[in-house]
């Protein structure tokens, strides 16, 4: 694996025409699917870290830029249901950095939600519109702590006995820029609790089984 990784970086320095001996190669570990390349043509030091153990790498070429990455942000406001609340998303070092999603959503039934990021940001017939969970790599549905999951599968939130649920969430796959950045998809929070994939039901590796759809909000730019 470690051959094969320097002879990719070699072949994408070469083809993006830049000096070999200036690239920065840093290749990131998310602790699940999949791994990711990161190269920025800035000079700098090359600093490598185990790979998450994929099968697949996503190479993410970045421009010339010895500055420290811009911290990125966004919200959801979520109505479209009995669920109502804001959520801030945060990536401190896009574009490989992990995300930080924090907020409160009220107005639940007591216990446990599924939450995930679906496709669409399109609402206009409801929180069926936002069609399902964003999977771009065509994953069976699962925990969002494993191999085997899709991007958007954000696991549970756990609402109290008034239907209050802190959401305090940093997840390493979802990202806020590059061609796989959730803004403009939505944030859809279920009537019942996510299996994970493992319920045994027909649809556990495709919802997690979670039921209907009780909030929703467009993923924008704050």
């Amino acid at each position: 694996m470690r051959s094969l990784l320097v002879t990719l970086v070699t072949v994408v320095a070469v083809a993006t025409g830049a000096p070999q001996g200036d690239n920065q190669v840093v290749v990131t570990n998310p602790h699940n699917y999949p791994s990711l390349l990161y190269i920025n043509s800035a000079s700098g030091l090359t600093r490598h870290t185990n790979s998450s153990g994929s099968p697949v790498f996503e190479l993410i070429l970045y421009p010339a830029n010895p500055s420290p990455p811009t911290p990125r942000k966004a919200v959801v406001v979520l109505g479209g249901g009995e669920a109502t609340g804001t959520l801030i998303l945060t990536q401190a070092a896009p574009p490989t950095g992990e995300v930080h999603i924090e907020g409160v959503v009220s107005n639940l039934t007591p216990g446990l939600h599924g939450f995930h990021i679906h496709e669409k940001g399109s609402l206009e017939n409801g929180c069926i519109s936002a069609g399902g969970h964003y999977n771009p790599y065509m994953r069976d549905h699962g925990s969002p702590i494993h191999l085997e999951r899709h991007v958007g599968d954000l696991g549970n939130i756990l609402a109290d006995q008034s239907g209050v649920a802190h959401v305090n969430i940093t997840d390493p796959l979802v990202t806020l820029v590059g061609p796989r950045s959730v803004i403009g998809r939505a944030i859809v929070v279920h009537a019942g609790e996510d299996d994970l994939g493992g319920g045994g039901h027909p649809s556990s590796l495709k919802t997690g089984n979670a039921g209907g759809r009780v909030g929703c909000g467009v993923i924008g730019i704050a």
